[in-house]
């Protein structure tokens, strides 16, 4: 009588292993592909008043002076290929979206540089956070001007602050520090107000380290199910 054929588990089970390790493989041979520069500002407020210096540094995967690269103004090549980007008494006509790249990098994501021509600004980083991040908001005068008796509101509500500095630091934030924010100050005798901007606080999500922790598992087990399945 002819053996009767069945499925081999050791086969099975080896191109299944396999096919776990290539998934889990799959975001290291992606994030093997060409990099994003990355562009970011000092000071970090993306909002700034006119005569402010603002400095923009290209990040990437270079060696500092050893190569190329390229930056871009609301789409317009600019006449600097060094990592820094220097603004001296940034104007409003410096108003919009800085982006670099180098030799060994893609075209990195735009950041925008907002100038304004005020008193007073109430400065951020930027206008969304996730939730558990840290924000901090700056009561800015023109030219850095001495301010007194600086007051931070939150939906028209009035914050405590610390009086030795004029930062308010929130961490970590959650979606009750969503709404709208200004400052109120004094420059000599006279008081001013910003004007307002409007911070929105999304809800916490997954890390990307729990996402690949909890993906690797649901994989474990579908291969089992899968393996046992052909088996029997």
């Amino acid at each position: 009588m002819g053996r009767l054929w069945m499925p081999q588990p050791v086969t099975t089970t080896s191109s299944v292993l396999l096919w776990i390790t290539l998934l889990c493989l799959a975001p290291t041979i992606r994030s093997n592909g060409t990099s994003r520069a990355i562009v970011t500002l000092e000071p970090p407020w993306f909002n700034v008043l006119q005569d402010d210096n603002v400095t923009l540094t290209c990040g990437g995967f270079q060696t500092p002076g050893q190569e190329f690269i390229e930056w871009l103004h609301n789409g317009s090549a600019l006449p600097n290929y060094q990592n820094s980007y220097f603004i001296p008494r940034v104007s409003i006509e410096n108003s919009g979206e800085y982006q670099c790249r180098t030799q060994h990098t893609a075209l990195s994501s735009p950041v925008k540089l907002q100038v304004s021509s005020d008193w007073l600004l109430l400065q951020a980083e930027r206008l969304e956070f996730m939730e558990g991040d840290t924000m901090i908001l700056r009561c800015h005068s023109w030219r850095s001007k001495p301010l007194n008796k600086v007051t931070y509101y939150h939906n028209d509500k009035a914050l405590n602050f610390d009086h030795q500095t004029f930062n308010y630091i929130v961490s970590p934030v959650n979606p009750t520090h969503s709404g709208s924010y200004y400052c109120q100050g004094k420059i000599g005798n006279v008081s001013y107000v910003s004007t307002t901007m409007v911070i929105t606080v999304q809800g916490g999500k997954l890390s990307t380290g729990k996402v690949l922790i909890i993906t690797f598992f649901l994989v474990v087990v579908i291969a089992v199910l899968v393996a046992v399945a052909l088996y029997y």
